[in-house]
């Protein structure tokens, strides 16, 4: 290790490259380090939704949950099954054994085997929903569009809203709750249709017919290529009354509207929302892997103050359960103790280590913060919970190093040794026991990333992080400290400083000498 320093130190200009380069590539890290609430963990969970509505629980599970289950039964690597079969839908929640197999395969295994499920009702609406359960694609922000739903307003906006919230990158979904479609209600009148001679078949029959939008090919021209469609989906109330159920050559026919009545409406409630015990249309939006939640949630607070002046009077929008805050206190945590324990270090070194040493030493805590943030961007990790645990342990070890290797500096340089003699004989001394102290620290925290299981990929980066910080210690205490304490005299002596101290001692020589010396043999 001494040979290592004595190169870092005759060849110090390098050395300080070096250093810089560690600031910066922290720096750089820091700035595109992405906030997270928790650690990205592929738990290894699916969950098949298939709607079916009308139907009996015990239709749901003979027709849709016992297929679905025998068939992904036969997939390899699957530690757990379950079912829940209920009134018009069935759930079904697999569970991969993320400890043999890899998740990736058996999740992709899984779904061809839900594709391929035979005997499933052929008047399903939808075919089943496969959903993977992602911890980083969670809600991270939640509004609630509170007001009356005249005439749908309250729906339309949030529907607006929606739309214009998935434009956003970041997004992967926003999920209302207590929103009802639009639905035009035909109330037919059982004795017009007997008065016109008209089925209930031949109603339905002209209304399915008339509402599609069929694709008519293409229009080509020398100066461009338009596709041609065909666009009957009502809009209106109106347009829906306008509907020919039966027509003959004479011009004679009946009209939707002679025989029903037209009601543009909502679909039947299936979840009433409320806000501060207001009606209200819940928006949850959730985010995409890798996405910055702070700046997320910035990006839809500057939304929803566009609606809110667009709205103003009419609707208001609330924020609640903003993960963003609650990361941002994390940061401040993490920032806040960093800063106050630079600041005591700085302050207590000063007091302690005569000259520019404490300086120096105090340095030592932001160079290897620095090099630790830029390493946890390199690496993939984002700040979270568990790393923002990890920084917050090992801060009050990374300064250790410094402070010993510059108070024997000290030291041996009030005794008369040379700069370079000084800091090498420092090393030589302090190299094992300084490692061999980071090492056990190390080995502490190591075993946890052989933890198996969910557990084991969310801890993870706990052992990372503090590895990282503490090697990063060392190297700075071992290379880069040593380049600045011996600068650091020389500039001292130049400026005759260190004349001045071997003259007048310390006031923590002048506090301990009197009343202790007198004890020593």
């Amino acid at each position: 290790m001494t040979s290592i320093s004595k190169f870092f130190l005759e060849n110090y200009k390098f050395t300080m490259v070096l250093t810089f380069f560690f600031i910066f590539f922290g720096i750089s890290g820091v700035k595109t380090l992405n906030s997270e609430s928790f650690p990205n963990v592929n738990i290894g969970q699916v969950i098949i939704t298939t709607q079916y509505k009308g139907a009996t629980a015990e239709d749901i599970e003979a027709k849709i949950t016992k297929p679905i289950e025998d068939e992904i039964r036969s997939v390899t690597g699957l530690k757990e099954v379950k079912s829940i079969s209920q009134p018009g839908e069935s759930k079904i929640l697999t569970t991969v054994d993320v400890d043999n197999y890899d998740v990736e395969t058996v999740i992709a295994d899984l779904q061809r085997s839900v594709d391929r499920v035979p005997d499933l009702p052929v008047d399903l609406e939808n075919p089943p929903d496969f959903a993977e359960i992602k911890t980083d694609e969670f809600p991270v922000i939640e509004v609630a569009i509170v007001g009356e739903n005249v005439e749908r307003l309250r729906d339309r906006v949030a529907l607006e809203l929606k739309e214009d919230l998935e434009d956003n990158k970041n997004i992967s979904s926003v999920r209302m709750s207590g929103f009802r479609e639009r639905q035009f209600s035909i109330l037919v009148d059982k004795e017009k249709l007997s008065q016109f001679h008209v089925g209930l078949n031949e109603v339905t029959q002209a209304v399915a017919a008339q509402n599609v939008t069929i694709p008519g090919g293409s229009l080509e021209s020398p100066e461009a290529q338009r596709i041609v469609k065909i666009e009957g989906k009502i809009k209106k109330a109106e347009d829906l009354g306008s509907i020919v159920i039966r027509a003959n050559f004479s011009g004679s026919k009946v009209l939707l509207r002679d025989i029903a009545t037209i009601v543009d409406s909502e679909e039947d409630a299936r979840t009433l929302a409320r806000f501060e015990g207001r009606p209200a249309t819940f928006l949850i939006i959730s985010k995409k892997t890798g996405a910055d939640i702070i700046q997320l949630a910035g990006s839809v607070k500057e939304r929803i103050d566009r609606f809110n002046t667009k709205y103003n009077g009419q609707l208001e929008f609330s924020i609640y359960n903003d993960e963003g805050i609650r990361v941002g206190n994390r940061l401040d945590v993490l920032s806040s103790n960093g800063l106050a324990g630079l600041a005591l270090v700085v302050i207590f070194l000063m007091i302690f280590l005569p000259g520019r040493v404490g300086v120096m030493a105090a340095l030592s805590l932001p160079i290897a913060v620095f090099a630790t943030f830029g390493y946890m961007q390199a690496t993939g990790l984002t700040i979270n919970t568990i790393t923002i645990l990890a920084m917050v342990i090992s801060i009050g070890m990374l300064v250790d190093n410094a402070v010993v290797i510059s108070e024997n500096f000290a030291r041996l340089k009030a005794a008369g040794v040379q700069g370079k003699a000084a800091i090498l004989d420092s090393i030589r001394t302090l190299w094992l026991p300084i490692t061999a102290t980071a090492l056990t620290t190390i080995a502490a925290f190591l075993p946890m990333l052989v933890t198996k299981g969910i557990i084991g990929q969310f801890i993870k980066g706990i052992p990372i992080v503090v590895t990282a910080s503490l090697v990063f210690s060392l190297v700075e205490g071992f290379i880069l400290l040593p380049v600045r304490l011996v600068k650091s005299k020389e500039i001292e002596e130049e400026e005759g400083e260190t004349k001045a101290l071997e003259e007048k001692p310390d006031w923590f020589t002048r506090l301990v000498a009197p009343p202790f010396n007198r004890f020593v043999a």
